[in-house]
Protein backbone atom coordinates (compact mmCIF):
# COMPACT_ATOMS: atom_id res chain seq x y z
CA UNK A 1 0.00 0.00 0.00
CA UNK A 2 1.53 3.37 -0.80
CA UNK A 3 0.18 7.08 -0.30
CA UNK A 4 -0.35 9.92 -2.84
CA UNK A 5 1.30 13.20 -1.19
CA UNK A 6 -2.42 14.47 -0.33
CA UNK A 7 -3.37 11.14 1.24
CA UNK A 8 -0.08 10.91 3.32
CA UNK A 9 -0.75 14.46 4.94
CA UNK A 10 -4.52 13.70 5.59
CA UNK A 11 -4.00 10.22 7.36
CA UNK A 12 -0.90 12.00 9.58
CA UNK A 13 -2.86 15.41 9.96
CA UNK A 14 -5.83 12.99 10.92
CA UNK A 15 -4.14 10.66 13.23
CA UNK A 16 -5.72 7.76 10.98
CA UNK A 17 -2.80 4.54 11.09
CA UNK A 18 -2.18 2.87 8.19
CA UNK A 19 -3.50 -0.42 10.14
CA UNK A 20 -7.04 1.30 10.33
CA UNK A 21 -6.54 2.30 6.30
CA UNK A 22 -5.75 -0.86 5.55
CA UNK A 23 -8.37 -2.65 7.35
CA UNK A 24 -10.96 -0.76 5.94
CA UNK A 25 -9.88 -1.25 2.12
CA UNK A 26 -9.72 -4.94 3.06
CA UNK A 27 -12.80 -5.63 5.11
CA UNK A 28 -15.41 -2.84 4.94
CA UNK A 29 -18.00 -2.03 6.06
CA UNK A 30 -19.30 -0.26 2.48
CA UNK A 31 -17.94 -0.19 -1.02
CA UNK A 32 -18.50 1.99 -3.49
CA UNK A 33 -17.05 2.67 -6.95
CA UNK A 34 -16.56 6.01 -8.04
CA UNK A 35 -17.40 6.60 -11.95
CA UNK A 36 -16.10 10.32 -11.67
CA UNK A 37 -12.63 9.35 -10.23
CA UNK A 38 -12.43 5.76 -10.61
CA UNK A 39 -11.42 4.99 -7.51
CA UNK A 40 -12.82 3.06 -4.81
CA UNK A 41 -14.59 4.40 -1.33
CA UNK A 42 -14.64 2.36 1.27
CA UNK A 43 -16.47 3.18 4.91
CA UNK A 44 -15.56 1.06 7.92
CA UNK A 45 -17.06 1.73 11.26
CA UNK A 46 -14.71 3.03 14.06
CA UNK A 47 -15.79 3.92 17.12
CA UNK A 48 -19.64 5.42 16.36
CA UNK A 49 -18.57 7.22 13.10
CA UNK A 50 -16.72 6.07 9.71
CA UNK A 51 -13.62 5.82 8.31
CA UNK A 52 -13.54 6.73 4.66
CA UNK A 53 -10.85 5.67 2.39
CA UNK A 54 -10.62 6.27 -1.11
CA UNK A 55 -7.81 4.42 -3.03
CA UNK A 56 -7.22 2.91 -6.35
CA UNK A 57 -5.46 -0.38 -7.23
CA UNK A 58 -2.29 -0.07 -9.45
CA UNK A 59 -0.86 -3.07 -10.92
CA UNK A 60 0.77 -4.97 -7.70
CA UNK A 61 0.06 -2.28 -5.19
CA UNK A 62 -2.86 -0.27 -3.68
CA UNK A 63 -2.86 3.62 -3.68
CA UNK A 64 -4.24 5.27 -1.31
CA UNK A 65 -5.72 9.03 -2.09
CA UNK A 66 -7.53 10.53 0.48
CA UNK A 67 -8.95 9.58 4.11
CA UNK A 68 -11.17 11.23 7.25
CA UNK A 69 -13.41 9.90 9.43
CA UNK A 70 -17.38 11.39 9.57
CA UNK A 71 -20.70 10.97 11.33
CA UNK A 72 -22.07 12.24 8.27
CA UNK A 73 -21.53 8.43 6.23
CA UNK A 74 -25.56 8.41 4.82
CA UNK A 75 -25.75 11.79 3.90
CA UNK A 76 -22.48 11.30 1.83
CA UNK A 77 -23.46 7.50 0.44
CA UNK A 78 -26.82 9.29 -0.39
CA UNK A 79 -26.43 12.19 -2.33
CA UNK A 80 -23.20 10.20 -4.58
CA UNK A 81 -25.96 7.44 -5.74
CA UNK A 82 -28.64 10.21 -6.16
CA UNK A 83 -26.07 11.73 -8.40
CA UNK A 84 -25.31 8.77 -9.75
CA UNK A 85 -21.58 9.21 -8.75
CA UNK A 86 -21.00 5.95 -6.92
CA UNK A 87 -22.12 2.60 -7.31
CA UNK A 88 -22.50 0.20 -4.69
CA UNK A 89 -20.44 -2.97 -4.39
CA UNK A 90 -20.74 -3.87 -0.77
Amino acid sequence: MKFTNHGKHRAAEREISAKSISEAIYNPSLSFYDLSSSAYVVFKRLDGKHLLVVYAPESDEIRVITTFITSCAQEIINNKLKTDVWVKIK
